[in-house]
């Protein structure tokens, strides 16, 4: 292997290949990485991170199918739950809607809003 010494004496992190490999394998840890958080999550009493998750999947699964229309299409979902009279699952749909778009999710918000308002 040839190695390049320096011009002016100046010795470059690049040329000790050894060093830098050693250096840039190193991971840091998690500056959330504590025991009780951990022990929190494997006993599940973190619900909150489950449905984030839950909610990522389906956004994804949603994104999968129908591309950069996918947040066109769980606004409709949310209009046909919402429709139907099922407001768990139209909320449902306007989170899904808010991770993959969020000012649609706000309109969809207000319209469903001001909906209500117009029939009560």
């Amino acid at each position: 292997m040839l190695h390049f010494a320096p011009r002016y004496g100046i010795i470059s992190p690049c040329l000790n290949w050894g060093a830098v490999r050693v250096r840039s394998l190193r991971v840091p840890n998690p500056a959330n990485d504590n025991g009780a958080a951990l022990a929190g999550r494997k006993t599940g009493a973190n619900d909150t991170d489950a449905h984030d998750e839950a909610l990522l999947a389906a956004a994804l699964r949603l994104f999968a199918a129908h591309g950069l229309s996918a947040a066109q299409r769980a606004c409709e979902a949310a209009q046909i739950a919402a429709d139907s009279g099922d407001a768990a699952n139209a909320e449902w749909w306007i989170a899904v809607c808010a991770t993959l778009d969020g000012p649609r999710a706000k309109a969809l918000q207000r319209a469903f809003a001001a909906r209500a308002r117009s029939q009560a």
